[in-house]
């Protein structure tokens, strides 16, 4: 709920309210309520059948009585709108609260035949509609999301500490490389899927990753509804999750079976792993969705309760019991100036029949028949680094497989952001690993800086580099490694999607399961011993596995240990 004082919390309340509008059109252009006609603005969170993941983008429309700008110029303009309360008086003079409703950018600009202009505009979200060809990546939900608005500039709003506390918010994790992740929206969906939420965009203006919960936020009194109510009369429970398994086409399921499901898809981010940390990232999924122990509603309120937020929850007092209503605000409807409605969804538990795993079936990503054909998959940063001169670092690595013998051609493109002296020979050098050898090739090119007064000096370079491999060995894992050391060079910053990477080759495939391959790296600074040396320096490392249980998935959807026939329970 967007915070308001005390005051505004009472006048909502209240029957008899006084409004204003007032707005912003692409940056500069103020207008008010006398300037529009018809304002009205659509929030949802989830469909009817309610389900988690997501990306749903918030809509305005209004129609301005004189034209602001230019024809033809309104396109993509941003434009904000806020709704004002008057919460008191001082000095005889009224005072105003205002919330903000959103906001957007203008999709559509129409010329009536009374020289007014209808516009239709949509939130950040639709900034994400944009091709994405991010195929491996590896990283955390912060990681993706600030990637996502780097690539499309809608403006991330949560800190690194606040995406941990999500549900697997701290899990680094890739998508599966056969995936439908065809725009930045769908890569958020996957994301905040994985996260056990939904993604929307704030009255800031911002996208936030949210969970559902239980504790209301606000208690509504039957006599403060403006108009119909109506009220389910069952409450709704979640708790099973369903996801598809890319590698078989099967539906899985974790959880009871008892109530309703949440159908989590054949979502990327939750394929790799050993079953263990599969079924823990699941049981966080779950876990964030067994709150939603609602009572599906449709209320309209006094426009005043704009200050309500997507996923807020809301009590009511019912006319028929003295229990209350409670749920979470899944569709927000706002009227300038008349009302606020808000929807919470839901399914009926006692009509809700999970069909049992043998029956549920889906097909598993269509492989081509054509041995010819090509297969490209693309790899880019999410995350920045910083290193130093005359030390190997690794800029990129992921893995893939050939299910014949066959030749894969790798194009690479970096950007290295390098602060260098002039006085130096600044240069850098790439090396290339197959499998952990080194690749005899290994591209080389100075470093000049123009001429300046200024040392040391900030010096940007984009370089693209090919590199083709033979007779590709087939049905064996391959790792495909990049790492570059600079000479001279003060510092030197890849920062995010600067290091894109394209394999392309016939019967390519991506990663399956975990299958015990761990790379570690560790570098040690100089130590000093003194003088005389007492004697050899020695040192050693140790490598433990904690012992895995391993879990057969049965047909009635349970988890039973293949060694001791116990039962997992989540």
């Amino acid at each position: 709920m967007y915070q308001i004082s005390e005051a505004y919390r009472a006048k909502m309340l209240d029957q008899i309210q006084t409004h204003r509008l007032t707005g912003v059109l692409d940056d500069t252009i103020t207008f008010t309520g006398d300037d529009v006609v018809g304002v009205s603005a659509n929030f949802q969170a989830s469909d009817k059948k309610v389900n988690i993941g997501g990306v749903y983008t918030s809509s305005l429309k209004l129609t301005f009585l004189k034209d602001f700008l230019d024809r033809g110029s309104y396109f993509r303009k941003k434009i904000t709108i806020s709704d004002g309360l008057i919460v008191g008086h001082e000095n005889d003079e009224p005072v105003w609260e205002d919330v903000p409703v959103g906001t957007f950018y203008i999709n559509e600009a129409v010329w009536t035949a009374g020289k007014m202009v209808n516009i239709t505009a949509y939130d950040c979200l639709s900034l994400m509609d944009i091709p994405c060809s991010l195929d491996t990546s590896f990283g955390t939900i912060y990681s993706y999301c600030k990637y996502i608005e780097r690539m499309t500039g809608a403006e991330f709003g949560m800190t690194q500490e606040e995406c941990a506390l999500l549900p697997n918010g701290t899990e680094s994790v890739a998508p599966y490389i056969d995936n439908d992740i065809n725009t930045y929206r769908d890569l958020l969906s996957y994301i905040a899927a994985f996260a056990g939420g939904f993604a929307y965009a704030g009255k800031d203006g911002k996208f936030y990753i949210k969970n559902f919960k239980s504790t209301p936020d606000l208690t509504i009194p039957k006599n403060r509804r403006f108009s119909k109510a109506t009220y389910s009369d069952y409450t709704t429970l979640y708790d099973t999750l369903s996801y598809t398994d890319l590698r078989t086409g099967q539906e899985n399921r974790v959880g009871s079976g008892e109530w309703t499901e949440i159908r989590l898809g054949a979502n990327p981010f939750i394929q790799y792993g050993n079953i263990t940390t599969r079924l823990q990232r699941l049981a966080n999924i779950l876990n964030a969705c067994v709150p939603m122990q609602y009572q599906p509603y449709n209320v309209s309120l006094l426009p005043a309760f704009i200050a309500l937020d997507l996923a807020d929850v809301v009590s009511f007092s019912n006319d028929y019991t003295s229990e209350t209503s409670t749920g979470a605000v899944m569709s927000l409807t706002w009227t300038y100036n008349k009302s606020v409605q808000i929807q919470c969804f839901g399914e009926n538990p006692n009509f809700t029949a999970v069909q049992t795993q043998a029956n549920k079936r889906i097909s598993s990503v269509a492989q081509s028949s054509s041995n010819n054909q090509l297969i490209y998959y693309n790899y880019a940063n999410v995350e920045a680094f910083t290193f130093g001169s005359n030390r190997e670092v690794p800029v990129a690595q992921f893995r893939f497989v050939a299910a014949q013998l066959t030749t894969v051609k790798i194009f690479h493109e970096f950007i290295f952001d390098m602060n260098v002296d002039i006085n130096n020979n600044n240069s850098y050098e790439i090396h290339y690993y197959l499998d952990g050898d080194l690749i005899a090739y290994k591209p080389y090119e100075s470093v000049n800086a123009l001429s300046t007064e200024e040392n040391p000096i900030d010096v940007s370079i984009c370089r693209d580099f090919f590199y083709v491999l033979r007779d590709v060995a087939p049905n064996v894992f391959h790792t495909w490694e990049v790492r570059i050391i600079t000479h001279g060079v003060i510092s030197t910053t890849v920062d995010v999607d600067h290091c894109h990477i394209t394999l392309e080759g016939q019967k390519l495939f991506g990663e399956s399961t975990f299958d015990g391959f761990i790379a570690v790296e560790d570098n040690l600074d100089l130590y000093d011993f003194g003088y005389p040396a007492l004697s050899d320096f020695t040192d050693s490392a140790e490598v433990k596995f904690n012992v895995q249980n391993d879990y057969l998935l049965t047909e009635s959807g349970d988890y039973i240990n293949t060694d001791s026939g116990d039962r997992l329970i989540l």
